[in-house]
């Protein structure tokens, strides 16, 4: 074989090669959401799922994967082709809380799943009820300390629950608190005075605040929410450590390759970025957060560790 013929061959092979390679993505995306449907993780992957589609010009698919409290969704994730056309969105309760309040998870959450791109964050609120005395975080921190105990707070995630634990840590008081398996039921024993205080999103509490049945003390971030100016920021309040942001992002599985993760990277990051994601965002009641990649990762790790001393200073065990 002369070495002309040779050369025709190999570059016959490498065009041939080319024309069988695709771009990413070359099909339908499938997003997995580990909670149910209906909830505020899963309204806003929907919304995300219509603006990525049409960045992808490819279907994405919404699949509710519930269970164990958002592991099945994970396991979904890692049971899938690592090649990009699977991924979750969750709130942060995935992949920061789980490794710091599990024992056991079937998974390691920080390298198996791996931070894509965030999709947006809420601030927790302070609540109390609409006829209770409490009419700031001085009254809560004052009556506190007066009876150590006594005052409850109402907490339905594991979010919630730690909101509570650093707002006592901050303000060096004691606070009962009391489980709700649904926010809505913690929202309305609050409005009925059961129970005395509770963080959670605006969202959620929106058809309460409506109708002065529970009350907003204080709001989270470094300003006050467009939509309830009247309650100011903890800062304000004399409390600039608490601060509770939970987040929503995409993730990948961990088991992909460093070119698929950048070929995801770019085209959620494109989504996240649009104008039409920043619509949704503030229709939700979200805040933009575009962090991508290695920004990301860094985020959640300086999340974790928040938390974990919050936890080891609350004295929880992991269950």
């Amino acid at each position: 074989m002369n070495m002309q013929l040779l050369k025709s061959m190999l570059c016959g092979l490498l065009v041939a090669a080319a024309g069988a390679s695709h771009a990413y993505p070359d099909k339908a995306i499938t997003i997995i959401v580990p909670f149910g449907a209906g909830t505020i993780n899963d309204i806003n992957a929907r919304d995300f799922a219509q603006v990525l589609s049409a960045v992808a010009q490819q279907p994405v698919v919404v699949e509710n994967r519930t269970g164990a409290e958002g592991t099945i969704g994970g396991q979904a994730l890692l049971s899938a082709p690592a090649d990009g056309h699977t991924l979750v969105f969750s709130s942060n309760s995935l992949t920061v809380f789980d490794p710091l309040m599990k024992k056991q998870v079937p998974y390691d959450p920080v390298k198996d799943i791996v931070p894509v791109c965030g999709a947006g964050r809420t601030n927790l609120l302070l609540n109390a009820s609409g006829s209770s005395p409490y009419r700031s975080v001085a009254d809560v921190v004052a009556a506190a300390k007066a009876q150590p105990g006594k005052l409850t707070f109402a907490h339905s995630s594991t979010s919630t629950r730690l909101a509570g634990e650093l707002f006592q840590q901050a303000a060096g008081i004691k606070l009962t608190g009391v489980p709700y398996r649904a926010s809505v039921a913690a929202l309305t024993e609050i409005g009925a005075g059961q129970v005395d205080l509770m963080f959670i999103d605006r969202v959620s509490a929106a058809p309460f605040y409506d109708t002065g049945k529970v009350r907003p003390l204080a709001a989270s971030g470094e300003q006050r929410l467009k939509a309830l100016p009247q309650a100011p920021t903890f800062a304000e309040s004399g409390l600039p450590g608490v601060s509770v942001l939970p987040w929503f992002g995409l993730y990948a599985s961990g088991k992909s390759s460093p070119a698929v993760l950048r070929q995801v990277s770019e085209l959620v990051g494109k989504a996240v970025k649009s104008p039409e994601m920043a619509a949704n965002a503030e229709k939700r009641g979200l805040e933009p957060f575009t962090l991508c990649g290695e920004a990301l990762v860094k985020y959640r790790l300086e999340e974790m560790e928040l938390w974990r001393g919050v936890i080891k200073k609350a004295g929880i065990e992991p269950q």
